[in-house]
């Protein structure tokens, strides 16, 4: 039985042999292979679990699992409130809206585990253990606590990705990597990623700025900042069901006309085709 939220929803499955979920109305989901092993399928590419192996999957993306050995899941789907704070919320979460749009457009979803790290790997299992246990007492303060706690797992989660990314890039001056990971965390506050912050944050003389960006990245600091914009549109436009007009003003764009034409210019495709075409494969 499901453990239901606003903003996301907890469930404990246990499968012989595996059966097709309803997983509507929602981003993405986090798995946690409790007990068993077997085989994870997504987009025909196999990849083995085991107990404690930790999977991320969007909602459209067709997958299933080739169940082995008796498996007991925990499911933790995320809906589209999940950064928005409700009426009865005392925690802001709209700082970390940020990441939600971070792993929608950084993220693979290939088979496979999403943090492969051995230390995080550990705290993200033991957080996850803690939801379990918030799961199983099921008292007044288990879902305040379950969504502080997914705060925590989310972060981690980035933090792995990021590395990925940045994973053999050289660059010659470190606070580039750093400059990226504070771009990437913070794509839509725009007091944030204006020149003059970014400037004064980094230790960047303001003039100097644009051509220390194009000399460590190759492009233009907007061209980058763009197609970071872009590409979480891209994801959001597949794996949700906000409308356009809301995903381009939610990331800055005038309205969708003006997010369209940016989709076309930088990557000769428009945001219906990109939508139309996830809902043909599905």
């Amino acid at each position: 039985m499901d453990f239901l939220h606003d903003s996301f929803a907890v469930e404990i499955a246990a499968y012989d042999e595996w059966q097709e979920r309803s997983r509507k109305n929602n981003f993405f989901e986090l798995v946690y292979i409790l007990d068993g092993e077997g085989h994870q399928r997504v987009n025909n590419i196999l990849h083995p679990y085991h107990k404690n192996g930790i999977f991320l999957l969007p909602a459209a993306k067709c997958h299933y699992y080739q169940v082995d050995r008796p498996t007991r899941f925990l499911f933790v789907r995320f809906t589209g409130t999940y950064f928005v704070p409700g009426p009865n919320d005392y925690v802001d979460y709209s700082s970390w809206f940020s990441r939600l749009n971070f792993i929608l457009g950084n993220n693979n979803y290939h088979s496979g585990e999403v943090v492969t790290d051995p230390e995080d790997k550990a705290q993200l299992k033991r957080l996850l253990d803690s939801i379990l246990y918030e799961y199983e007492k099921k008292d007044i303060c288990s879902a305040f606590i379950i969504q502080n706690t997914l705060v925590a797992v989310l972060a981690i989660i980035c933090r792995n990705m990021q590395k990925r990314m940045l994973s053999g890039r050289m660059f010659s001056d470190d606070r580039f990597a750093e400059l990226l990971n504070f771009i990437s965390f913070n794509i839509l506050d725009v007091e944030k990623l204006s020149v003059p912050h970014l400037s004064q944050r980094f230790h960047i003389a303001e003039t100097y700025f644009s051509e220390y960006f194009r000399r460590n990245a190759n492009e233009r600091f907007q061209d980058y900042v763009m197609k970071l914009r872009l590409k979480i549109a891209e994801s959001r436009a597949v794996y949700t069901d906000a409308s356009l007009q809301n995903i381009a003003l939610e990331l800055g764009f005038t309205d969708s006309s003006h997010m369209n034409r940016m989709m076309k210019k930088y990557y000769n495709k428009g945001m219906r085709q990109i939508r139309n075409g996830q809902k043909q494969e599905a």
